[in-house]
């Protein structure tokens, strides 16, 4: 059996003690895949379910017009692909690995079982079935309400949390591509760029060289509770 050891994090394996790790890695198997390779397919009926050993991965859609909409980021640790497990139903989005990914894939008939006879992991399924529904109805809030300035500060703002500030500033490396962010807050490049530009005009982030600098979180948090 491989090494089942994942980054340190509030994913659902870091938070498994070893027998269970131990019972999901006797049923699981593992692959490798490459950048930009997909995982699983939109629509696909597979009932598989799947943990990200390493590396990461994006959780995607793309609209009728070919405009790519990216739901979260998926971290070493974390669960996905769980929907069709729990339901029988088709994806219901896209996962494709952002880099060099090492993945388990966790048959469905075994994770059915897993849930049933060992409670730690399905209450730890429960609270991330939970979260995620939390951060869809915030982001159906934003979407629905906010312009796209606010939108793109609040997703900073969420990178901000996620690698921790000091000082009230911190750095994103690698910094994201405006066309990364305008998939994550739905919207278009172009809108992205502008927001982009007048932020750095306003001396609130700074491009240095391959990363992004937050230089005022305070004041950007000010900027996304603002009434325009």
């Amino acid at each position: 059996m491989r090494d089942t050891a994942v980054t340190a994090s509030p994913a659902i394996l870091s938070k498994l003690g070893d027998a269970d790790l131990a019972a999901l890695a006797e049923r699981w198997g593992e692959r490798n895949y490459l950048p930009n390779e997909l995982i699983i397919a939109h629509g696909d009926s597979g009932r598989d379910v799947f943990f990200l050993l390493e590396g990461r991965a994006r959780v995607t859609l793309f609209s009728e017009d070919g405009r790519e909409i990216a739901y979260r980021d998926i971290g070493p640790g974390e669960i996905f692909g769980e929907l069709a497990g729990i339901d029988g139903k088709a994806r219901s989005a896209s996962i494709v690995a952002l880099g060099p990914a090492r993945v388990a894939r966790l048959p469905g008939p075994a994770f059915r079982d897993v849930v049933i006879n060992r409670p730690t992991f399905a209450w730890l399924l429960l609270e991330h079935l939970s979260a995620q529904l939390r951060r869809m109805t915030e982001r159906v809030y934003e979407f629905s309400t906010l312009v796209v300035r606010k939108r793109l500060i609040l997703e900073l703002l969420r990178r901000a949390e996620e690698i921790g500030p000091v000082n009230g500033q911190v750095v994103v490396d690698p910094a994201p591509t405006h066309f990364e962010l305008a998939a994550k807050i739905s919207t278009h490049r172009e809108a992205v760029s502008r927001e982009m530009s007048a932020l750095a005009k306003r001396g609130l982030i700074e491009r240095r060289g391959g990363s992004l600098m937050l230089r005022d979180l305070p004041a950007l948090e000010v900027l996304a509770r603002k009434n325009d």
